[in-house]
C-alpha cells in the first residue's frame, strides 16, 4: 500500500492495483472483517486456519 501526496491510497494486490480514499479503504476493511465473521459464525471449524493479518503477508 501506498499513499500518494493527493491523500489516496494505492493498495496493490497481485497485478492489481485499487485507488480508493482512506474512508472507502476503512470501509472495505470492515465489510471483508464482518463478511468473515459470518462465514467463521456460520462454520466454525473455517476459524481456525485463519492467521490474522494485516496485509504485510500479501504480494505486492
Amino acid at each position: 500500500m501506498l499513499q500518494c501526496t493527493c491523500g489516496m491510497l494505492h493498495v496493490s494486490v497481485g497485478s492489481v492495483t485499487v485507488r480508493m480514499r482512506p474512508a472507502a479503504a476503512a470501509g472495505l476493511r470492515d465489510a471483508v472483517a464482518a463478511a468473515l465473521q459470518k462465514i467463521e459464525a456460520d462454520d466454525p471449524s473455517r476459524a481456525a486456519g485463519r492467521v490474522a493479518s494485516r496485509g504485510e503477508d500479501l504480494p505486492s
